[in-house]
């Protein structure tokens, strides 16, 4: 048996033993908007190839391109024997984030909020932030802004059993802030970007500038707005068994369930800005289109385009770790087309601890978006979220993207 014939009965055997699903494509043609169907199947390949390796659990992909999906599948099982649907509710976790960036912006268009505000005028606590410097604690040059946040360059402690405990403890955003507040800075305000909790402050200055919870004032201003029907904190009871399994490696490399299918945990008033939210890959679509179509949804002006810029755009300089990106508003940027991974200037998106990533691509009028729902850190996860965007703009087949 040649190698392309063992191949061909592995592929065919993997089709045999995987759940029927649906293969989702705008029938109006691909080819009429550049892509092209036969390698957008290699993507289908690519997710049943790792459900029958046991790389995965169970994973959702979709493509879109000019506002149409080119590409939708779900692959793999929800439960023992209950194949996953396309409809499923996933953590998105940090992906999260680029979604509390668009409530503080609307706050700012609606003249409750600037982004040159000191976190201290909402949050007291703040009033007097102190720095650790070396084996010294010394004060703040300035104060930390409502800008510092969204660009996480406040200086926030990021990590550490410090840190971790305030995660266990806290009760509410408000109470995080508090607890937050007490632990000295990393470093001066505005002079380095460094990852960490500064949008659960953000939370909670959300909550004190509204009066409202925060799950009560997203829903109302953002999710609904956008159709984001399926888009919660804590997902209702009509709707748990909906919410995906999450799975994991044990310590043999074995895959289990880490979650179960509609395991939701305990209703709390923690409403977490950076991380807590759940959603389906069509939600985070509508949510996506809503960028990429500069603030217009449904034909109305949600968000002006010039706060969708400054959202999408890198406010960080040469400060963003990676090579080739920046940072925004919760979101990472392509700032150069050179380095191993694939993609395009001006492009923009994030990923997720539980497995979520999303990018949008302006010049290519691209979304792709992946949901592996697992535990953080699960092997193999990051690098099919990789290949599955790398299968995305192999697909494409005329470039809006000209010189």
């Amino acid at each position: 048996m040649t190698g392309q014939t063992r191949q061909a009965a592995y592929l065919l055997v993997t089709m045999l033993l995987l759940p029927a699903r649906t293969f989702a494509q705008d029938r109006s043609s691909t080819s009429a908007i550049g892509m092209d169907r036969a390698r957008l199947s290699r993507l289908q390949l690519l997710l049943d190839e790792a459900v029958a390796s046991k790389t995965i659990g169970s994973a959702v992909g979709l493509v879109a391109r000019n506002g149409k999906i080119v590409f939708l599948t779900a692959a793999g099982y929800s439960a023992p024997g209950v194949p996953m649907k396309e409809d499923a509710i996933v953590r998105l976790a940090s992906i999260t984030k680029p979604i509390t960036a668009v409530a503080v912006l609307m706050l700012c268009e609606h003249g409750k909020l600037r982004l040159t505000d000191s976190v201290a005028s909402f949050l007291p606590e703040f009033e007097h932030a102190k720095v650790a410097d070396g084996n010294a604690v010394v004060d703040a040059d300035r104060p930390i802004t409502v800008y510092d946040l969204l660009t996480d360059q406040a200086g926030l402690q990021a990590s550490g059993p410090e840190l971790d405990a305030i995660w266990g403890e806290a009760r509410t955003s408000r109470d995080f802030s508090r607890r937050l507040s007490r632990l000295p800075l990393r470093f001066q305000p505005g002079t380095r970007y460094e990852y960490g909790p500064a949008y659960e402050v953000l939370t909670a200055i959300i909550e004190v500038v509204t009066g409202e919870t925060y799950e009560r004032f997203l829903t109302d201003t953002v999710l609904l707005p956008l159709g984001m029907h399926d888009t919660y904190f804590f997902v209702p009871a009509a709707k748990v068994s909906r919410l995906a399994a999450q799975y994991q490696k044990d310590s043999s490399g074995n895959l289990t369930q880490f979650r179960h299918q509609g395991q939701e945990e305990q209703r709390v008033d923690f409403f977490s800005g950076g991380g807590g939210l759940r959603s389906t890959i069509r939600d985070y679509l509508r949510f996506a289109q809503f960028l990429l179509d500069e603030g217009r949804c449904k034909g109305r002006q949600v968000l002006s385009q010039k706060s969708v810029r400054m959202l999408t755009i890198n406010q960080v300089g040469q400060r963003f770790p990676d090579s080739g990106y920046g940072w925004g508003f919760g979101v990472a940027v392509r700032t150069s087309a050179a380095g191993p991974d694939i993609g395009t200037v001006d492009s923009f998106g994030w990923n997720g601890g539980t497995g979520t990533l999303f990018v949008v691509d302006p010049r290519e009028r691209l979304i792709v978006i992946i949901f592996v729902p697992s535990r953080p850190n699960t092997s193999g996860v990051s690098a099919l979220r990789t290949d599955f965007v790398a299968g995305a703009y192999y697909s494409i087949v005329r470039s809006y993207d000209k010189p």
